[in-house]
C-alpha cells in the first residue's frame, strides 16, 4: 500500500522493487521524508512542473560502493554514511518532463546556489540527474554525457560553490 511522504511524492516512488517494495532500514522512510520536503518538493515549485523519481533507494549499487542511494548503515566506508552533521541523507534519480537533463541540474544548483534546498550532490547522466543532500557539493557524470553538456554543468557547479562558500562566510559573521 502506498503511503503519501509529501503532497506530490509517495513511499512507492522511493522503495526498491528489487527487495520487494519495502524499506531496507529503520531510518528509511525519514530519510525519504526529508529529501522530499527539502529539497524534491522546492525544485517541483521551482521548475513550475511535475518531477519523475527513476530510482529511490538501493539495497545496493553496481556503480558506487557508497551510494547515497544505500542506506548509510549499509555503506562500506564509515565516512560516508552520512552528512557531515552525522544526520542521515538520502538519493534519488529524477527526471522532469519537457524538459532536458542539464537543464533540471542547473535548476537544482541554482536552487542551492540560493540556499533554497540543501547543499548535496548532483550528477548528470543522458535521460536523468541525480540529486542528493549529503551536505557538501559533489558532481559527477554519467556514461554518454557529451562534452559540451558537461562543460556547461561543470561551470555552474563551479559558481554554485562559490555562492555557497560566500554565503556561509557572510553567515558566519552576524555581527559585521
Amino acid at each position: 500500500m502506498s503511503e503519501r511522504l509529501t503532497p506530490h511524492f509517495s513511499d512507492v516512488e522511493f522503495v526498491d522493487w528489487r527487495n520487494g517494495h519495502v524499506w531496507q532500514t529503520p531510518t528509511s522512510r525519514a530519510r525519504y521524508l526529508e529529501l522530499c520536503q527539502r529539497t524534491l518538493e522546492p525544485l517541483r515549485e521551482a521548475l513550475g512542473r511535475s518531477v519523475r523519481i527513476v530510482s529511490g533507494e538501493r539495497k545496493e549499487s553496481k556503480t558506487a560502493a557508497n551510494s547515497r542511494h544505500m542506506p548509510p548503515e549499509l555503506r562500506p566506508s564509515v565516512k560516508e554514511r552520512g552528512k557531515p552533521d552525522g544526520s542521515p541523507d538520502a538519493a534519488a534519480d529524477v527526471q522532469v518532463g519537457g524538459m532536458l537533463p542539464i537543464d533540471v541540474a542547473l535548476a537544482a544548483l541554482r536552487l542551492m546556489a540560493q540556499r533554497e534546498i540543501p547543499v548535496g550532490g548532483v550528477g548528470i547522466y543522458p535521460t536523468f540527474i541525480h540529486l542528493d543532500n549529503r551536505g557538501r557539493l559533489a558532481s559527477w557524470k554519467g556514461s554518454g554525457v557529451d562534452d559540451a553538456t558537461w562543460q556547461k554543468f561543470r561551470a555552474a557547479v563551479v559558481d554554485c560553490a562559490t555562492a555557497v562558500r560566500i554565503s556561509m562566510e557572510v553567515g558566519s559573521d552576524d555581527n559585521a
